[in-house]
């Protein structure tokens, strides 16, 4: 990784992305979710887990180094403002890693409820 500017580049990829792989999970839960056997629901989680897991840790330090970037930047230069701060990385990790047990959650009401999702029985 080159610098800090690149750090937070692939920060916003890796945030498009998890949020790509979310979408896609609650997707598979709402219209398959019913049809799906335990160890096929328990194989796709775990994935999903796995993956978003992956990409929320990634994510938290690409993020972390850019900000750590931007304050070496300000204090070369204390006219320079950038849009990044501990609080915004804070909330964008929280938002991240809360997404995981709320699509998890999603799956499981799916599941367990046979009036809820898309797929026709």
């Amino acid at each position: 990784m080159g610098n800090g500017l690149e750090a937070s580049s692939v920060a916003a990829t890796l945030f498009s992305v998890a949020l790509t792989i979310n979408f896609a999970y609650l997707a598979t839960a709402y219209f398959v979710g019913k049809r799906l056997s335990a160890f096929q629901a328990f194989v796709v989680s775990f994935l999903y887990v796995f993956g978003a897991g992956i990409l929320t840790m990634s994510f938290a330090a690409m993020l972390n180094r850019g900000m750590e970037f931007a304050s070496r930047l300000q204090e070369i230069d204390l006219d320079l403002f950038f849009l990044i701060r501990p609080s915004y990385v804070l909330a964008f990790n929280v938002l991240l890693a809360l997404s995981i047990p709320v699509s998890l959650f999603f799956m499981y009401q799916i599941r367990r409820n046979p009036k809820l999702g898309g797929a026709s029985t």
